[in-house]
């Protein structure tokens, strides 16, 4: 008899062998649990531990990074060690571990273990989505995006980088300041410049237009497995230089203004 974790065992092996089949050394997975608890009628906690576990020894030899953003900053005090990422229970799991190094970035960190870890420490990031961050290097150095059992209109963070590339007019730079801590210890008062969305404009985001030409253009990968267990995939490059070309013929393509 199959049960539903054999099931969800075999559908995630699946996935994670065709995922490995893209032969690239570094490795984003922007991940959600929802539809495969639903859908497996599995406790999420298990799902999550699970699914990081089989992440972690099919890409053993890779550098795997897990988006860990917070909003903690934006209320003047960020932990690296105690603020929860806001990004999903694996990232959570992946930073109680204490196997992962979690980057300097105070509102959208990533967690990080791989060859290529001592190149992200010596980032000297200028702005969140711009040169020296994580998500510059990780364009140039042409990394997979794996968004793991979510739509692009969750699950791609990188393409906020085109947005700040093209200067959409429904976003500007803004200077946060607050505290840094680690591990309940301060270290430094410090700041972060982010090309941020303005408020009047939030409710009027609105990405499908983006996601559906994306889809259009075949830039992503689609892998199907199950209802739960699925993935869009696409390098870094060509998230952003497509998501570039879009913004600079569409400045307002993610605001519904109807």
């Amino acid at each position: 008899m199959i049960t539903k974790k054999s099931k969800f065992l075999n559908d995630l092996r699946k996935l994670c062998k065709k995922i490995s089949n893209k032969k690239n050394d570094i490795i984003v997975f922007q991940t959600d649990i929802v539809t495969t608890s639903v859908f497996y009628k599995l406790d999420g906690n298990y799902i999550g531990k699970t699914i990081l576990n089989y992440i972690e020894k099919s890409f053993f030899k890779k550098t795997i990074l897990f988006p860990a953003f917070s909003d903690d900053f934006i209320k003047k005090k960020y932990d690296i060690k105690f603020s929860k990422p806001s990004t999903g229970i694996i990232p959570n799991i992946a930073l109680l571990s204490g196997k992962y190094y979690r980057t300097e970035s105070l509102l959208h960190s990533f967690l990080i273990k791989g060859k290529k870890l001592n190149e992200i420490k010596s980032l000297k990031q200028k702005t969140t989505w711009g040169e020296g961050s994580v998500f510059d290097w990780l364009y140039k150095k042409d990394g997979l995006w794996v968004s793991l059992n979510l739509n692009l209109n969750r699950g791609c963070a990188i393409h906020h980088m085109a947005e700040e590339k093209a200067r959409v007019p429904y976003r500007f730079y803004k200077l946060f300041k607050g505290k840094l801590y680690d591990n309940g210890k301060f270290v430094k008062n410090t700041f972060e410049k982010k090309y941020c969305y303005y408020k009047k404009f939030s409710t009027k985001l609105d990405y499908n237009k983006w996601v559906n030409i994306m889809k259009k253009k075949k830039d992503f990968d689609r892998i199907i497995i199950s209802p739960g267990m699925y993935a869009n995939i696409s390098t870094a490059k060509k998230i952003v230089d497509k998501s570039y070309s879009f913004y600079k013929r569409y400045p307002f393509g993610s605001l519904n203004l109807k």
